[in-house]
């Protein structure tokens, strides 16, 4: 059962409207759109998750910037969020929405940590790898950390797999003082 946070109970709502009006992808690419403008005018989000500014001005704002450019559906659910003093949680539960779509589409997101950029066709193999050993079709984000040293980390469908050279040693020295 889903933990009743902030981002899956908006975010879980707005893709059950989504879905029932057959407008999972529309609404998907128009928070992709609302994110990318927030992302080049940052004024323009922090000015929505002010807590000084009211919840009037943030509508009215939200209504000269959107009305006519996303849908009424995502429109409403702004309002409702500026209206709950939710508006703040936007990121979380836009992240949680894309999670839901690709749900819906039978995908689990997953993220694989290595030492160095992986290549395409090595995260292709380790996704085809990944889905096999959870059962699930997986996309994975490759993610580099240096202090793995080595190998692997792969996170997906809230299960690890763990090659990473820092790990083995970790484990070796763990044995060495035993």
């Amino acid at each position: 059962m889903d933990s009743l946070t902030v981002d899956h109970t908006y975010g879980g709502a707005l893709f059950e409207v989504a879905k029932e009006r057959g407008k999972i992808v529309e609404i998907g690419d128009e928070i992709k759109e609302i994110r990318k403008i927030f992302k080049d005018n940052p004024l323009l989000k922090r000015l929505f998750m002010v807590p000084t500014v009211s919840a009037l001005h943030k509508r009215d704002a939200a209504q000269k910037i959107f009305e006519g450019r996303i849908s009424t559906e995502l429109l409403n659910f702004i309002y409702i969020l500026i209206d709950k003093n939710r508006i703040h949680s936007w990121d979380a539960i836009c992240n949680y929405y894309d999670k839901l779509i690709w749900e819906n589409d039978g995908l689990i997101k997953g993220v694989v940590y290595s030492a160095a950029q992986i290549d395409k066709d090595r995260l292709e193999a380790l996704e085809e790898k990944t889905g096999e050993a959870i059962d699930k079709k997986v996309r994975l984000e490759n993610r580099v950390d240096k202090s793995l040293i080595g190998g692997l980390r792969i996170y997906a469908d809230g299960k690890l797999i763990d090659a990473s050279v820092k790990t083995r040693l970790e484990k070796m020295k763990q044995r060495i003082r035993s």
